[in-house]
């Protein structure tokens, strides 16, 4: 069985760098196994129902502005498969999720390509990416994740997006903003000790909004829950950039 992770993806240009979370989410690659493929759900394809995308991607996208010139230049190899992708279409369809191929879906956002070049420098594996339908509720994002557990025995799951996400809110100081820290901490907490029981209450915090004006950073959260046999996750990574962007990354059903 694969691991499902949940990987804070920060801002396009973290690959550049030499973070802290760009070590750790190296290091964390070279201690996965290379599945037969991997499912990943980004924040930044964000759809009403459920989709999936084209068979024949095999590019990546540059969908963000503003960043360094080299950013624009970066290639990596990338490509989804056909036989796993309507396999998935399939299976989930015999589960009652309402899925369909996006035919005009034809490349990988930064939120898909960002994260995979720092767990693989290479990658001679295909990537299905699922959409986040943001016509879910909670309770079935947490169920399509439960869904896709089915897969883990092929696939790791990959889920990419913020645990906080206030792009108005940044600043350089060094100092970590209160509600940020807090609301990570809560989040935290939650993830380590498995607790079914209150991650559904997260998106009513008081800090929620503060940390997400809009939602889809959080909510490929709930997808990576969902799909975790062991429901504990193990942070993979900590650490906070720009003073309130929380990096945080978990790690479900894995050894390492």
């Amino acid at each position: 069985m694969y691991p499902t992770l949940f990987i804070s993806h920060g801002a396009p240009n973290i690959i550049l760098g030499n973070s802290k979370s760009k070590k750790n989410i190296e290091k964390l690659g070279t201690k996965l196994s290379m599945p037969k493929y991997i499912i990943v759900v980004s924040a930044h394809y964000v759809t009403r129902g459920l989709k999936i995308i084209n068979p024949t991607a095999n590019k990546i996208m540059y969908d963000f502005y503003g960043f360094e010139d080299e950013l624009y230049n970066v290639q990596y190899e990338i490509k989804s498969e056909e036989f796993a992708t309507f396999d998935i279409v399939e299976k989930l369809k015999a589960q009652n999720i309402d899925i369909s191929i996006d035919e005009s879906r034809q490349s990988y956002d930064h939120g898909v390509w960002n994260v995979l070049s720092m767990l693989y420098k290479n990658l001679q594996i295909p990537v299905i990416q699922l959409s986040l339908p943001i016509s879910y509720s909670l309770e079935e994002l947490v169920n399509l994740g439960e869904k896709l557990k089915q897969f883990k025995d092929e696939a790791m799951i990959i889920c990419s997006g913020g645990i906080t996400h206030n792009l108005g809110g940044m600043s350089y100081s060094n100092e970590v903003k209160k509600y940020a820290y807090d609301f990570n901490e809560k989040v935290k907490k939650i993830i380590e000790n498995g607790d079914e029981s209150n991650i559904l209450d997260l998106t009513k915090d008081e800090n929620f909004y503060k940390n997400h004006p809009s939602a889809e950073h959080f909510l490929p959260l709930y997808v990576a829950f969902g799909s975790a046999f062991d429901k504990k996750g193990k942070s993979v990574n900590s650490e906070f950039q720009y003073s309130n962007i929380s990096m945080e990354s978990f790690a479900f059903d894995f050894e390492g």
